[in-house]
């Protein structure tokens, strides 16, 4: 799950993706938007995903 920084909303990164077809920059761009308030987030690496997945087993 991803939370916007601006209005708090927490959606997954196929919502995001939905919100982004009507850019021209689609599939090529390291952005997500909100599909709540269209604030565009920097996507977090997949690394960055591993490492607190494999934190999270440990506790």
């Amino acid at each position: 799950m991803i939370k916007c920084s601006l209005c708090g909303l927490q959606f997954t990164e196929e919502d995001a993706h939905s919100a982004c077809t009507k850019c021209s920059f689609f599939k090529g761009c390291k952005l997500i938007k909100c599909p709540n308030c269209g604030f565009e987030l920097a996507l977090e690496p997949k690394r960055n995903k591993k490492l607190k997945k494999k934190n999270r087993r440990k506790q």
